[in-house]
């Protein structure tokens, strides 16, 4: 088969790649240079983690995870730093119980940590006395723009033709392809005026602060939403970020501002869980994020011959790899 393939994201990138390597007649569009940091798929690192309070998306990495595996050993280059995860909150916190729930349902080893316990693991972070945290050792950060660059790069290996710099204005003009997957992110709308999907995108910004956390977890607050990361290796200092959604943004607008706000914001909230942090920011960057009302994925077919396909941001990433092998699938089967 011909398949076009809109948008060479973490998505994109991926059904590219299995495409072709199934054999298939493959053309990817991007409008922008491959791993540009205009989207949501730039950058050093996402997290990765089994740990979901519905028990389907813990379900799902069970897919996941194995083909992260097999594009690591494809690549021949570290896409995936196991460093083990924490979600932590107060005890009694529901998405505390849930997560628990969804990786016992799906048999997957975890831990139920007190704040003591914490404490004498992870001496850095402050938990309270009536907190707790799930500790689970296959959760860690997946190099984001590096596995772009690397799905792209062994997509073209196997035959793809990844066209940079071209925008496509309508799916009339891929009329010669049998099928066309659609993973455009931010710009999904574009191409579907008359069956707009219910998407909002917002600019976030991640912050980097002075300091190290060596043989720490990735980490997650279940009550602010506030996530983290130790030392990435690439960029000095430790990653902090919210995941809840800012101000709408114009995805068409070419700069990405970042906000002193934002950075005393993260700094704040250092300063009440990781007080040894230094008072310095090292790095930030902003990014999209571009969410359905409720953060679930897209994945249907608007047209004859057409699927379109996002992981959504803020989560997603972790699922890209999977998203794309189910879009692939769906156009050629």
């Amino acid at each position: 088969m011909k398949v076009a393939v809109v948008g060479i994201g973490a998505v994109g990138s991926a059904a590219c790649r299995f495409l072709a390597e199934a054999g298939h007649t493959v053309v990817g569009f991007e409008r922008f240079e491959i791993g540009h940091g205009f989207g949501s798929s730039h950058g050093e690192s996402r997290i990765i983690r089994y740990a979901y309070p519905e028990a389907h998306y813990t379900k799902l990495m069970g897919q996941a995870y194995p083909l992260w595996e097999a594009l690591e050993q494809a690549a021949g280059e570290e896409l995936f730093v196991r460093c083990g995860g924490l979600f932590f909150g107060p005890k009694d916190h529901p998405e505390l119980a849930s997560m628990q729930q969804a990786l016992e349902i799906n048999g997957v080893v975890h831990q139920l940590l007190s704040a003591e316990e914490v404490t004498e693991r992870y001496p850095a972070l402050v938990l309270h006395p009536n907190e707790a945290a799930l500790w689970q050792s296959d959760a860690g950060f997946l190099r984001a723009g590096a596995v772009v660059r690397a799905q792209a790069r062994l997509a073209q290996k196997a035959g793809a033709e990844l066209r940079e710099n071209t925008v496509v204005e309508s799916l009339d003009a891929l009329e010669s392809f049998d099928h066309v997957i659609v993973c455009a992110g931010a710009w999904a709308n574009t191409l579907f005026p008359e069956q707009p999907l219910p998407l909002t995108v917002t600019r976030q910004q991640v912050t980097y602060l002075a300091g190290e956390l060596p043989g720490y977890p990735v980490w997650i607050d279940a009550e602010s939403y506030w996530y983290g990361f130790p030392s990435d290796g690439r960029i000095a200092g430790v990653k902090l970020a919210r995941h809840i959604p800012q101000v709408p943004f114009d995805q068409e607008r070419l700069d990405r501002p970042t906000q002193k706000s934002d950075d005393d914001a993260a700094l704040a909230y250092a300063a009440t869980r990781f007080p040894s942090l230094g008072q310095d920011v090292t790095h930030h960057a902003s990014c999209l994020y571009t969410n359905t009302p409720d953060e679930s994925f897209v994945f249907d077919h608007p047209r004859p011959k057409v699927t379109r396909v996002s992981a959504c941001s803020g989560h997603g990433f972790k699922f890209s790899i999977l998203m794309g092998r189910l879009a692939a699938d769906a156009a050629t089967k």
